[in-house]
């Protein structure tokens, strides 16, 4: 029998087993942590991750190499997939330049005037209009043929039967691009009825890039005009099947590819074979000569031709004063650069913006910069560049008739504002005469024509 003494011992005892691992305990615990965490003491760094056994590294680097290997077949398969799909795209291609369908050879033709809309209508109705005037023209050289290009009928040959064909000068341009005629080349025309006869060059313009051919043969003259209403028609005939080509587009405030600062730009899509053709409005007159780009269609404005034509017959070439400018009408700006010239001359919304002074040129001389806006030249207040460029080609003609020459000495003057302080001033340049130095460029692609097979095997087509 247990006394009481050995109860109180016992409860006693079960008291602090239970202080020890019971809630009391934790409580303790919890204590001296917060306690431990106010005096500063920083808790111990977690234990690294163990690391991994030999078998998980092998397992590992096994996938990271069969992962190796299927990236390597992919990417080779890949490489197969694309091979194969551009040797097929190249045979498509080249069956369909052998059968007279590829838009790549000196032979393309073009037009958006079959689609039955009403523009259509009314385009066909221009170009049937105006399609007694346009002529084919086509360069050979060693018997083999060299471009294509369209060609119209602007001027004749003191009322006689001999018209003269105006085209784009890449007719007969050399190849690696320099200003010169191809050696020994000849020319074809093939005329609105279909018949192919002789042309002879009369004239070859490299800075503007017009050439005229002789063709012993009547034909339509086209009426010229410098006013359209943005809607316009590019203009051509096709040398094989002597069809008329017609494309409808816009005058756009662009400028072109080519360093020609004169340049109209349309949005009308022409191939190679429409270089050289007219760009009309909707009464048939004609407002230009176009030259092929790869994104859109440029137009030599016939303010300029007319002058062209005229010096060559006069002078026997083109004489043009040389500024050493590059500049743009100012609605072709951005409109960041415009901005810039509104802070200084909120007034002015026309003129030309100069983009770039050559170094030493009689424009530097003068003391032009870039940023400068002229907005007169002489009298005349300018709004476009191919208003300017004609200025100065009878300013040329002016100063030849004057003093017998063309030596240089002419003063160009002009009324600029000065975008770096807000001024307006009056300068006098004393332009050189252009010299083949300072022609524009017109790149062109090279020819290709359409080619015939001459061995087919399972690797492909050969031809020539």
């Amino acid at each position: 029998m247990k006394s009481d003494d050995d109860g109180a011992d016992g409860r006693e005892e079960g008291r602090r087993v239970a202080c020890e691992t019971g809630p009391g305990k934790k409580d303790r615990k919890r204590r001296r942590k917060r306690k431990r965490n106010r005096s500063g003491a920083k808790a111990a760094p977690p234990a690294p991750p163990p690391a991994p056994s030999q078998e998980h590294r092998a397992t590992t680097s096994d996938d990271d190499g069969s992962a190796q290997v299927r990236a390597m077949v992919g990417e080779q398969v890949r490489h197969m997939l694309a091979v194969r799909d551009a040797r097929k795209k190249e045979t498509a291609e080249l069956l369909k330049r052998l059968n007279g369908e590829s838009d790549l050879s000196v032979e393309d033709t073009f037009g958006n005037c079959n689609d039955g809309s009403l523009e259509s209508l009314q385009a066909r109705k221009v170009a049937l209009l105006v399609s007694k005037s346009i002529v084919s023209l086509s360069s050979f050289a060693g018997g083999k043929r060299i471009r294509v290009c369209s060609g119209f009928v602007m001027r004749r040959k003191d009322d006689t039967d001999v018209n003269m064909v105006l085209t784009s000068a890449t007719l007969v341009r050399s190849l690696n691009g320099y200003n010169n005629v191809i050696s020994d080349v000849t020319v074809k025309v093939l005329l609105p009825d279909g018949h192919i006869i002789d042309g002879h060059i009369f004239l070859v313009d490299f800075h503007y890039n017009v050439a005229v051919v002789k063709v012993a043969a009547y034909l339509a003259l086209l009426e010229e005009s410098t006013t359209n209403n943005g809607a316009v028609l590019a203009l051509g005939r096709a040398y094989e099947g002597g069809y008329i080509m017609c494309s409808r587009g816009q005058v756009l405030n662009k400028k072109s590819n080519f360093g020609c600062a004169e340049l109209l730009v349309s949005s009308c899509e022409v191939s190679m074979a429409g270089s050289g053709g007219p760009l009309v409005n909707y009464n048939g007159q004609v407002l230009g000569i176009n030259f092929y780009e790869d994104d859109q269609t440029s137009c030599l404005p016939v303010l300029i031709v007319s002058r062209i034509l005229e010096q060559h017959h006069s002078f026997g070439k083109l004489i043009s004063p040389w500024l050493g400018l590059r500049y743009t009408s100012l609605h072709m700006v951005t409109l960041a650069v415009l901005e810039r010239i509104y802070r200084k001359f909120p007034d002015v919304d026309q003129g030309l913006y100069v983009s770039k002074v050559v170094e030493g040129s009689p424009a530097d001389v003068a003391g032009l910069c870039v940023g400068d806006v002229i907005v007169k030249c002489g009298e005349k207040v300018l709004s476009s560049v191919p208003e300017f460029g004609a200025i100065l080609l009878d300013a040329a003609v002016s100063h030849i008739e004057a003093d017998g020459g063309c030596d240089g000495g002419m003063a160009i003057e002009v009324v600029i504002k000065r975008q770096g302080d807000g001024s307006t001033v009056s300068k006098t340049i004393a332009a050189e005469m252009l010299e083949e130095s300072n022609y524009n460029r017109w790149p062109a692609p090279m020819p290709s024509y359409k080619m015939r097979v001459v061995n087919v095997t399972p690797q492909g087509i050969g031809v020539y």
